[in-house]
């Protein structure tokens, strides 16, 4: 599913209790998406995005969706250089990681912004090298990367 942060959010996104009243209105819109599903937030035209709005909506967002009863899966898309700084130090500060892709949906390529524990980066990294594999096979796979069934 695309989310066209522009229409449904409008070109300035600052401030907490904006992020706060964003936050609800993206949960309500995708409460009936399906489990597994990927979303993309396209960020095409959005002019200005602050750390506080970040801190506000995206972080609470990323926590609803990794939820298992939601399961979906945000891709952070077409975001302007200038506020991914902010969107880096909100990484760290939370210790959240979020995909950010550049140009068409669905993106080719992504990079990664925030850090992963050893756990979670040795299992992305044997995901980019499978393209797609569950924690059970993961772990089969390779034992000795410590991947745990859960991943």
């Amino acid at each position: 599913m695309i989310v066209a942060m522009v229409d449904v959010f409008g070109r300035l996104l600052q401030g907490r209790l904006l992020g706060k009243k964003h936050y609800a209105r993206l949960c309500d819109l995708l409460s009936d998406v399906p489990p597994g599903e990927v979303v993309y937030l396209d960020f095409s035209g959005v002019d200005l995005v602050t750390g506080s709005w970040v801190n506000a909506m995206l972080v609470p967002f990323f926590r609803w969706a990794a939820d298992e009863r939601n399961d979906l899966f945000p891709v952070i898309c077409n975001a302007q250089e200038g506020w991914l700084d902010d969107l880096a130090l909100v990484a760290d500060w939370t210790h959240q990681c979020y995909l950010v892709a550049q140009g068409a949906i669905p993106p080719q390529q992504a990079i990664l912004v925030g850090s992963l524990d050893p756990g979670q980066q040795a299992t992305f990294e044997v995901l980019l090298e499978l393209h797609e594999a569950t924690g059970a096979a993961l772990e089969r796979l390779r034992p000795d990367a410590n991947i745990k069934a859960t991943a």
